[in-house]
């Protein structure tokens, strides 16, 4: 249990650590916009901004992680995402120097999250891996939570730059506990398999996951603005998103236990997440406070548990090259992750907050139906006998 409980601690706080600017942008945007002289949607695109280059470095990302070797990939990416964070907090004079630095934050993270799926597959017991990668994708609710947080706690009082410049303290410190990482056994680059050519089950699975993830990352990025405009208090909204951020990371966690318990390692759990995460965006859509809470929490925990059962999915029917392989689907999960919050802010503007809630709604279940004709040809192909 001791390898399980360190590599998944060390993949948690490298996960989150690159993840955050992304969040963080969007959970100070109310605070940014005064001094970058633009509007909230227009600070908020830094999350696309974000996503958009992780969806462009992706795939490139997974196969520099099987050459470099896991480990080292992870701390260069990690270091990389501190110096971005202190660079926007201290010498950023600009939105579009902003939106810079995130770009270059968001192809860290695209190399750090294939890497550490391949860090994963390497480290853990097969029989625990369910568990370690819901474990693991608890990185990303941790950095929505960190960032829910950061706006009471950090920005409120101190103001947005020291709330960055705080943050990049943080994981230039996980940058330095990922020195550590040495205590469970990475591979050689020359020992892993040659990466897998890019399928039409891969490609497939990464459209599921680019219209799962658009929903899901409207939902962390416009979570406290519509929640002021249902007539929450500023403070509030971040507590929320601190909360719905903590029950996803639950569910991460039971779902990936569940699987190894069962042996399950399909795409079926996924589907049924997506099909229930579309009723919490249908009770945010009807604007009443109480409804709006409990949807928020329930599109957090359900819409967005599937993750790390999704990774683990793929990384079982693509064991010669797990890395290479979650690299192509996370290029869909960032392209979800980039589009998502610009179409919302875009619809939001049309038809209001509520409306856009509607279709994000729309987009999970579409999100269900694309994850259960592609999850399905994945297991077939993988299980087909070899020639």
């Amino acid at each position: 249990m001791s390898r399980l409980v360190r590599a998944a601690g060390l993949s948690v706080a490298l996960g989150a650590a690159t993840v955050l600017p992304g969040f963080l942008i969007g959970a100070l945007a109310l605070q940014m916009r005064a001094d970058m002289d633009a509007g909230v949607g227009a600070v908020a695109a830094g999350v696309t901004v974000f996503f958009g280059a992780g969806a462009v470095g992706a795939g490139v990302g997974g196969r520099l992680a099987e050459r470099l070797g896991a480990l080292r990939a992870m701390q260069g990416a990690v270091l990389v995402t501190a110096g971005c964070l202190f660079a926007i907090g201290g010498l950023a004079g600009s939105l579009l120097s902003v939106f810079a630095l995130l770009a270059v934050a968001g192809l860290a993270n695209a190399v750090n999250q294939p890497a550490i799926n391949l860090f994963m597959a390497d480290a853990v017991p097969r029989d625990r891996q369910g568990l370690a990668f819901g474990i693991k994708q608890s990185a990303i609710p941790g950095a929505i939570l960190v960032s829910g947080l950061a706006l009471p706690v950090l920005a409120i009082p101190f103001g947005w730059r020291a709330t960055f410049a705080i943050c990049g303290g943080l994981v230039f410190a996980v940058a330095l506990f990922a020195r550590r990482g040495d205590m469970v056994r990475d591979h050689a680059p020359a020992e892993r398999e040659p990466p897998p050519r890019v399928s039409r089950e891969l490609l497939f699975l990464a459209v599921g996951a680019a219209l799962a993830a658009g929903g899901a990352n409207a939902l962390s990025t416009y979570l406290v603005a519509s929640a002021v405009d249902a007539g929450i208090a500023e403070g509030t909204a971040g507590l929320l998103a601190a909360l719905g951020s903590g029950t996803s990371l639950a569910v991460r966690m039971w779902v990936g236990a569940r699987a190894d318990r069962r042996r399950d390692y399909g795409y079926a759990t996924i589907v049924l997440l997506l099909v229930l995460g579309a009723s919490g965006y249908l009770l945010m859509a009807t604007g009443a406070v109480a409804a709006f809470v409990a949807g928020a929490v329930v599109a957090f925990a359900l819409g967005w548990g599937w993750p790390g059962l999704f990774n683990l999915a793929v990384v079982e029917n693509h064991r010669e090259a797990p890395g290479a392989a979650t690299g192509i689907t996370q290029s869909g999960i960032y392209v979800g992750a980039a589009a998502g919050p610009a179409l919302y802010g875009l619809l939001s503007h049309g038809v209001g907050y509520e409306g856009a809630w509607a279709v994000v709604a729309g987009i999970s279940l579409a999100a269900a139906v694309v994850m259960a004709a592609a999850g399905r040809r994945d297991v077939a192909v993988a299980q087909r006998p070899a020639n």
